[in-house]
């Protein structure tokens, strides 16, 4: 090797040397820098042009990063994110119902109305018994409500939530934007690493919000998208998030796909020129603190008010709706039923069972009463019973009219008859053998706290001005929202002898007569009903069929463990993100003592090329001697 060529080598070195001495004490400074990723040189001889005596080297400033690892890494942390959220509001909810056996926890406080009912059969006469009662019952209506509220406060801060979160994902948008532009703009190696650390924050910040991948092919097209394909940052769009925040959240405010009937803000992505994704559709967010909010708003607090609602419409219903029985029927070889239907109110429902030959399948229909024929046709699902097939009849237009709509309802071979004054009769085929009606019932609501039997009108709906509930249809879903405006009998409480006298003509013959708080008594503790959310609490489609307060032992424990659940994932995730940000920060972050290590190495070296320049200067000297 000649000297021209040793020198040039040496000085290359020096200059090595030098910005790896630079990029060390850069490391060493942003040691505890968020974000930062370790800075290495990497080095590669290119011919020197007009030059033949060696080689010179190229510098490249480059990060230590292990792709996989931080693509893992995000994914997880979107996951965190969401069990984290989840546990959060489930925790809350279940601190709401309270510690089973607590003074406060609902269950207790129903245990005490139980208690006192029981207290007023033992010893209908007193006093103290029936204002007991009325206390307690009103203790139970006043929890509900307050319950009913909370969840509803719930459902209207994550909404305030969601938007807060769109505008800071904006901001971390905005950020990708800047530091993608300067990327595809600046070619100093050193100064893009910078670039993209600062990018990489953003998506690792903006992967606590979303389930994000991230494309980039290497040539200035960097995208982010979620892991279903809803799109989140498309280099040059200008992509923001548009959430048209809802600021009154009540049990009826629904989310809809259709924006034009969803009572609930929709999350878009939208350019500046008009082209938008609605990402709260087709399952486009299914991981990060945007999916678990938009699940919590949606479903599991939706799904929480049904099961309080349900409770309060059992406990309605057990004490103040009574069972009207059909009365056998025979027209020659038909057989069937008469059912006197004059005291159904909107809501309340006729059942018919029957069973279909010779196949022996047993079928059940219920035909549901409506005032509004604007509410039909009724929504799927609006009885307990997912197996049965529903019908809304409308009896605004009188009892012919309805009779006929329930002739027309269940068609051939059945047959459908007015006897007049409001009774229907309903028969199967006859000689042709192929349906056998087995009974026909219904469900009423009595209206007055006397003359109507033993059933009590305990409760009314102070949703609407104290008005009667019965389970209508005619302006929405009486029952959503229902636990919110429970409410003693204000009647009730202005007179509470109607506890014990049921009937004035004749009057009811002693005032301590037990008849009506017995039957209340046992409506209460033994009368079973079907519930509507079966799925959340059975884990199938199977009809959840007990007593009110069953029910709600069942509701306690399914909020319970659901809370309990949420909770060891989140820490489960939490522990997993613990290990990648470990393993992460081993090859990505900078261990201070290595960094001093490899410092000593590279002076050693430098020292080395200086001595190779001091002894080529040398030789020069002698040289120019001679």
């Amino acid at each position: 090797m000649g000297l021209i060529s040793a020198l040039q080598n040496a000085v290359s070195g020096l200059t090595v040397n030098s910005s790896q001495m630079n990029l060390i004490s850069r490391n060493v400074a942003n040691a505890g820098t968020v974000g930062y990723t370790r800075r290495v040189l990497s080095t590669r001889e290119t011919s020197a042009t007009g030059i033949t005596a060696g080689a010179v080297l190229e510098v490249e400033v480059n990060r230590v990063l292990d792709s996989l690892l931080q693509k893992q890494l995000r994914l997880e942390a979107g996951g965190g994110a969401y069990s984290s959220t989840r546990a959060d509001y489930l925790r809350r909810v279940d601190s709401l119902f309270g510690e089973p056996g607590s003074e406060a926890a609902l269950n207790t406080i129903f245990g005490k109305f139980s208690t006192a009912m029981q207290q007023l059969a033992a010893d209908p006469a007193s006093p103290t018994a029936r204002q007991n009662l009325l206390a307690q019952a009103q203790s139970m209506a006043a929890t509900l409500n307050s319950l009913s509220e909370n969840v509803q406060l719930m459902r209207g801060e994550i909404e305030a939530k969601i938007a807060d979160q769109a505008e800071k994902v904006n901001t971390l948008l905005e950020g990708i934007e800047v530091t993608t532009k300067k990327l595809n703009e600046i070619y100093d190696s050193a100064t893009r690493q910078g670039l993209m650390d600062q990018r990489d924050k953003y998506i690792d910040e903006l992967s606590n919000y979303f389930d994000i991948r991230t494309f980039d092919n290497g040539t200035g097209n960097f995208n982010i998208y979620t892991t279903s394909g809803g799109p989140l940052f498309i280099e040059g769009r200008n992509l923001r998030l548009q959430f048209d925040e809802r600021f009154a959240v009540s049990a009826n405010s629904l989310y809809n796909q259709n924006p034009a009937q969803s009572t609930l803000g929709h999350l878009i992505i939208a350019d500046p020129i008009g082209g938008q994704v609605d990402l709260t559709r087709n399952g486009l967010v299914k991981s990060g603190s945007m999916a678990a909010l938009f699940d919590l708003r949606d479903n599991v607090l939706v799904e929480t008010q049904a099961h309080l609602d349900e409770f309060a419409a059992a406990v309605t219903t057990s004490l103040g709706d009574r069972t009207i029985s059909g009365t056998a029927a025979t027209v020659g070889p038909q057989t069937g039923f008469d059912l006197d239907l004059n005291a159904l109110q909107s809501g309340n429902v006729v059942t018919l069972e029957y069973t279909i030959q010779p196949a022996g399948t047993r079928q059940k229909v219920s035909f549901i009463a409506v005032n509004d024929p604007a509410a039909l046709p009724l929504p799927a699902g609006s009885t307990a019973d997912p197996n049965d097939v529903e019908y809304g009849i409308d009896f605004s237009g009188g009892f012919p009219a309805a009779i006929a709509a329930i002739g027309a309802a269940l068609g051939a071979p059945f047959t459908v008859n007015d006897l007049g004054g409001g009774v229907v009769q309903i028969l199967d085929d006859g000689a042709g053998n192929t349906r056998d009606v087995n009974s026909l019932s219904a469900r009423a609501t009595a209206t007055a706290l006397t003359d109507q039997g033993t059933a009590l009108p305990f409760f009314v709906d102070g949703n609407a001005g104290s008005q009667l509930y019965t389970g209508s249809f005619d302006s929405g879903s009486q029952k959503r929202g229902y636990s919110s405006g429970i409410r003693v009998n204000p009647l009730l409480l202005s007179d509470p002898s109607r506890l014990v006298v049921y009937q004035t003509v004749p009057t009811t013959t002693s005032s301590g007569d037990p008849t009506r708080p017995s039957f209340l008594r046992d409506q209460l503790q033994s009368w079973e009903t079907d519930f509507t959310p079966a799925i959340s609490l059975t884990g199938s489609t199977a009809v959840y069929r007990g007593t009110a307060g069953q029910f709600l032992d069942r509701v306690i424990a399914t909020q319970t463990q659901a809370a309990s659940n949420a909770e060891a994932l989140s820490e489960g995730q939490e522990v997993v993100l613990s290990t990648l940000r470990e393993r992460a920060a081993s090859i990505s972050g900078v261990d201070k003592d290595q960094e001093l290590a490899d410092l000593v190495e590279i002076q050693n070296i430098y020292a080395a090329n200086a001595r190779i320049i001091s002894a080529v200067r040398d030789m020069f000297d002698a040289l120019l001697r001679i």
